[in-house]
């Protein structure tokens, strides 16, 4: 039976939001949190005041803990329809931003297809730290593209897809995407976090082992794919040297799968102009790139004309698992 180990943990709590993000220590939240217990104030008012966060980063930072709560919420309640999925528990903290947070945070859960690749590292605990310019541009030269305007499969499925709106904000986000991870990992930074910001402000970073299976979170064309780079991490030399996959949906918006494990696409054969539903196996999640753990960046582009850039991310919610066992086709 599923259950989610946390069911009785807490919601993400704005402090610990804030100390991921880097702009407190702890320190400053105890401080904080005696002087509430005292005055009745609101937390983020007591540190605006202090003068350790301004109202701008106070506003992200509540952003960011409703959207992740939401998603944890979303998660137990599609999930808990699987009952022969099996429960990962652990007490393992996992360190993003300077700030532990426990793997049970957000809904977890495994199951037994398809088979990895073969790990090339150890997971660990890790930073996942980038530049907020990082993959404004990609590195074109050993990826396979496709022009997007191919004409789409006869036999494509609707699959009860939502259509996607023109203008999705935070509260009215994109709908129709289902969880690229199939429910494992969990989340290590989300929208608007300390690395987040500008083109990637509405991404994601799902904390996962290298050989993680990975899905395509709505059907789309795929027009880009690279897979040349090890799965070492590394620092900013390797700012476009990472693996990944890069989907274009209906109304041209364009799902990306970053830090792919290298040898993926030997494994899948999937390439530029393949056709993916929702639900098929288009990688592994990796350690490639600029990086410093294994994760799965993930992000939803607004549409653009340009195969050879990334434009900026929309706001998008993940709902329901996405496995169906099939595999890219032509």
């Amino acid at each position: 039976m599923l259950t989610k180990s946390s069911r009785t943990r807490e919601k993400l709590r704005i402090g610990e939001v804030l100390m991921q993000q880097g702009l407190i220590n702890q320190a400053q939240l105890t401080a904080a949190l005696a002087e509430q217990k005292h005055s009745g104030t609101q937390l983020g008012e007591i540190l605006v005041s202090h003068g350790w966060v301004n109202r701008t980063q106070l506003r992200q930072a509540l952003n960011e803990q409703r959207w992740r709560n939401l998603i944890a919420t979303v998660l137990l309640s599609t999930t808990t329809l699987l009952p022969s999925a099996t429960q990962l528990v652990t007490n393992t903290p996992v360190v993003a931003h300077s700030s532990p947070i426990e793997q049970d945070d957000i809904l977890q859960f495994r199951n037994d297809r398809p088979e990895r690749l073969p790990k090339k590292m150890n997971p660990v605990a890790a930073n996942y730290e980038h530049d907020t310019s990082y993959m404004s541009l990609i590195d074109t030269g050993g990826a396979e593209t496709a022009s997007a305007s191919q004409a789409k499969p006869a036999t494509e499925s609707v699959l009860a897809q939502q259509p996607l709106q023109d203008n999705p904000t935070v509260s009215s986000p994109l709908q129709g995407f289902c969880h690229p991870l199939n429910g494992q990992g969990w989340l290590s930074q989300g929208i608007r976090g300390r690395t987040h910001q500008g083109r990637m402000e509405y991404a994601y970073d799902l904390a996962a082992d290298i050989g993680t299976p990975v899905y395509a979170m709505r059907p789309g064309r795929v027009i880009a794919v690279q897979d040349k780079y090890p799965d070492t991490g590394g620092g900013k030399e390797n700012i476009a040297k990472f693996n990944y996959v890069w989907v274009e949906h209906d109304g041209g918006y364009r799902s990306a799968y970053i830090h792919l494990q290298q040898g993926f696409v030997g494994s899948i054969g999937i390439k530029a102009g393949d056709w993916v539903e929702a639900g098929q196996l288009i990688g592994y999640s990796g350690n490639s790139g600029w990086s410093t753990g294994p994760h799965l960046h993930l992000e939803v582009q607004r549409p653009g004309r340009n195969t050879r850039q990334f434009t900026k991310t929309a706001p998008f919610a993940i709902a329901g698992t996405c496995d169906n066992g099939q595999l890219a086709r032509k």
